[in-house]
């Protein structure tokens, strides 16, 4: 029997709409929903390909437990959850509840409320967030530590669509979606053609750079010194604007003086860029009315991503580049809880308390949780707080976390790695016990996670429109499965611990900006939720409520919903900040350092930055045949001079080294790359103890990366990600 549901892909966050071809249970086609408002049929090749990975012949469909010689034998869920069960409490018992930690990854966009639950989870245990490491800490962190150290802007960014300008660092929708999930190609090519002027800072041609009008291509890890100079003009040339700053933010003149040596000179010679593209960069974005400067994970990847975060939205502020009274919401709430959008900021916080530091390197605890950066050495350092025991939770820190000999050697060390997946990823090969998770199609979607998006830092992604969309689960798991969802795993083993947890919905900001605050929700420990009642608390006091959207099966846009932004409060006390301390002392180091270092040299006369593709999203695609399978390996693209001059040619195999590690990767010629770049995409390779194969399986960049106490962010842990000095040489 064939039949047609109408579902959403969750690969990503963008969350497209799709149309589900289903023959005898099993998804056999997948194409965009035609029938949609918002996305109008749109989807990626990682959604189209949604059957090929769901009927995967290698999919987990039992949970494996790791034998004493290395091998994998199937048991049965329930057998599982009390082996983890009784494991983990003797752990807790001999080392205390910070011995466990999580890890979770892009597995969970499948289902938000996983992520939820881990999070009550950790609560219940006592561990808390310190035990929590995200991927958050290792990409884009800056952007939650900047914006609290700025201030936040309780109406949002001007909406793309009603831009004339916008400029991207680091940034391609194009491919990573980043708020312009609705068929971004369209989107940013309709808006160019209605004169927006789009710049976009990256040091290759991006698919979104094609789109630009200019194109600046700095050498990696320069952007800090780009954007002080872009503040030096728009300051000492009055191209601010003079009211909305009076009015709304303070240290202008701190700031005007910390950026006084960042001359355009000066810039183009650190930076590499022309100094009359830097004056025409400038002289572009101020002309406009209305837009955005935002940075992408590239720039986050150098060890100065914060600050560039935080000179980001200072030219934001400093142009006025925010929704203002009278004005509709650029970002209104369907599904999160209803507020008043008011033209005014929430007054800036440090986000770090350095009186509870951490177990390693003096760092404080966060906002952000773990410090992710620093997992290894919580696992192999002795004393008290230990990690014994880690959860991985849709994620493959194998091939994310950097050093991979180190993470190799530190999960070795653990007593209980346990990882949720649904195939024998780098992560589940090392792990105790690998338990399968359920996949996109098997579950409920919901638009609210898409919306939310835009408290994590992203402050210019979440929803345009007041949209809103769910949809039930398309399939169920395959027949004769034994398929577990997270939160359902973790939940039974909450109650063999004899846990209670609390659940919080809807939370509406992140820190100390609050839209609205979640509301904890006590769960039945006695009684199991069901799916569809997590997801009406995961909607607790939705503007909408949630029942109102299920009755629209293509999704629907709230045009009636009114979202005007308010004036700013007479008694309203608080200011973007200009001149952050902790970010002008940086700014000062950037300074004397002439930018980011280290800098190339004849050792290392490359600098390696990471990529993303259309096929695979981090290490998610990789074995459907349909995506990672047509090229299984990443390519080690390289400028046309840069392969004459270490004579190799396209196509050939080279050693890539670092002063950390080596790979063997494979030359690509990419004839817009900046030269003296190698760009690589990360979430390839094998584990070390396997056979190496950069043709079937591609290398593994994070062998190339150190996580040294001198090679991470002082604040929150992060690594030197990109930017990264590499050599090469022929086999």
């Amino acid at each position: 029997m064939v039949d047609t549901r109408i579902s959403m892909c969750k690969v990503c966050p963008a969350y497209c709409p799709i149309e589900v071809t289903i023959e005898n249970q099993r998804a056999v086609k997948v194409v965009g929903d035609r029938s949609n408002p918002l996305y109008k049929g749109y989807t990626c090749p990682k959604g189209r390909a949604l059957p090929e990975a769901h009927n995967h012949p290698e999919r987990l469909l039992h949970c494996q437990k790791r034998q004493p010689d290395g091998t994998y034998v199937s048991i049965p869920t329930h057998q599982a959850i009390e082996e983890v069960s009784e494991k983990l409490r003797a752990i807790i018992a001999e080392h205390g509840p910070e011995a466990v930690a999580l890890f979770p990854g892009n597995g969970n966009v499948n289902n938000p409320i996983n992520i939820t639950m881990e999070v009550a989870f950790l609560n219940a245990l006592g561990a808390g967030l310190k035990r929590f490491f995200s991927t958050q800490t290792i990409d884009q962190p800056g952007k939650v530590i900047a914006q609290a150290l700025h201030g936040k802007w309780i109406a949002g960014p001007h909406p793309f669509h009603e831009s004339d300008t916008w400029v991207l660092v680091g940034a391609n929708p194009v491919i990573s979606k980043m708020g312009l999930g609705q068929n971004p190609g369209q989107i940013i090519k309709e808006a160019v053609n209605n004169g927006m002027k789009l710049i976009v800072i990256d040091p290759r041609e991006t698919e979104s750079a094609k789109k630009a009008c200019l194109h600046l291509q700095p050498q990696p890890g320069q952007d800090p010194t780009l954007l002080a100079g872009f503040l030096h003009l728009i300051i000492n040339e009055q191209r601010y604007d003079k009211a909305f700053v009076a009015e709304n933010a303070q240290g202008l003149e701190t700031l005007k003086q910390a950026v006084a040596p960042f001359t355009p000179e000066y810039v183009a010679d650190v930076t590499g860029v022309d100094e009359a593209k830097i004056r025409e960069a400038v002289t572009i974005f101020t002309q406009g009315k209305r837009g955005s400067l935002v940075t992408g994970t590239g720039p986050h990847m150098a060890l100065h991503g914060t600050l560039v975060e935080y000179l980001a939205l200072c030219i934001n502020t400093l142009c006025g580049r925010w929704v203002r009274a009278g004005e509709p919401n650029g970002h209104p709430h369907v599904l999160l809880p209803d507020y008043q959008p008011k033209a005014q900021p929430m007054a800036p916080y440090k986000p770090w308390d350095e009186s509870d530091p951490g177990r390693l390197y003096n760092l404080p605890s966060t906002i952000m949780g773990g410090a992710t950066g620093t997992l290894a050495d919580e696992i192999l350092t002795p004393g008290k707080g230990q990690v014994k025991a880690l959860i991985c939770a849709g994620s493959n820190p194998m091939v994310s976390l950097p050093d991979q000999h180190r993470t190799t050697k530190a999960f070795e060390a653990l007593d209980l790695l346990i990882s949720f997946d649904v195939e024998m990823s780098n992560t589940a090969r090392t792990a105790h016990y690998v338990i399968p998770d359920y996949m996109g199609l098997e579950t409920p979607a919901c638009s609210q996670f898409l919306e939310a998006s835009k408290y994590y830092g992203l402050w210019t992604q979440g929803l345009e429109w007041p949209y809103a969309m769910y949809s039930p689960a398309a399939v169920p798991p395959p027949a004769g499965s034994d398929v577990i969802q997270i939160w359902d795993f973790l939940y039974e083993v909450a109650r063999k611990l004899d846990l209670s947890l609390t659940f919080y919905g809807n939370a509406a900001g992140t820190g100390q900006h609050w839209d609205k605050p979640p509301q904890a929700i006590e769960l039945d420990m006695d009684r199991k939720p069901s799916m569809e009642e997590l997801y009406e608390a995961m909607c607790a006091g939705s503007r909408v409520p949630l029942d109102e959207v299920k009755q629209h099966q293509h999704g629907k846009i709230y045009d009636d919903i009114d979202h005007t932004v308010l004036p700013r409060d007479p008694d309203c006390e608080a200011y973007f900040e200009l001149a952050d301390a902790t970010m002008m002392a940086e700014l000062a180091v950037v300074h004397a350092n002439r930018g980011d270092l280290p800098q190339p040299d004849s050792d290392y006369p490359l600098l390696m930055t990471p990529r993303r593709t259309n096929e695979v999203l981090n290490s998610i695609g990789r074995t459907n045949p349909k995506l990672g399978g047509k090229k299984p390996y990443n390519p080690a693209y390289l400028n046309p001079a840069d392969i004459a001059r270490f004579g190799v040619k396209a196509g050939d195999t080279v050693r890539i080294r670092s002063r950390f590690g080596e790979v063997i990767g494979i030359i690509e010629a990419e004839e817009k790359l900046r030269a003296g770049t190698l760009s690589l995409s990360h979430c390839f390779g094998g584990n070390p103890n396997e056979e190496e194969d950069p043709v079937a399986m591609g290398c593994c960049s994070s062998r190339l990366l150190g996580a040294n106490p001198e090679d991470i962010d002082p604040i929150f842990g992060q690594p030197r990600m990109g930017a990264v000095p590499v050599s090469i040489s022929p086999l």
